[in-house]
This record gives structure tokens, sequence and C-alpha cells, in this order.
């Protein structure tokens, strides 16, 4: 069942799985808290991560080739 995952939900996957980056298909969040460190990561089985990936490289060389 897909849905919005608890930050304590996101802790235990991070404990089970001992991943170094979120890729979670049940959890419907695009962006959860780190919970090894300080900040937030991006749940990379999540679609609308990857367009918001796109959206902010589109945004940084749309600016370098503006300013160049």
């Amino acid at each position: 069942m897909n849905r919005k995952w608890t930050p304590e939900e996101v802790k235990g996957w991070y404990q089970k799985t001992g991943a170094i980056t979120y890729y979670n298909k049940e959890d419907l969040n695009i962006v959860v808290r780190k919970p090894r460190s300080q900040g937030y990561t991006v749940n990379w089985a999540n679609p609308k991560a990857w367009l918001l990936q796109a959206a902010i490289l589109l945004i940084v060389f749309g600016m370098l080739y503006i300013l160049k």
C-alpha cells in the first residue's frame, strides 16, 4: 500500500536496509528528513523526484547559459 511514511518509519527503513540513498516505492513522500544527519534527501523511487531534479538542473543550466 502506497502512502506517506512518518519520519520514524523512514528511520526504520534506513536501519533495516542500511542504504545510503532513499529509494522506497511504498513511500509517496518526495523529500524526507535524513535520519543519520541533518538535512533532507530525495525519495528516488517517486517519479516526481526525477521531475524535481530535472527542473533544478534546467534552472541551473539556464542561468549558466544566460550569464555566459
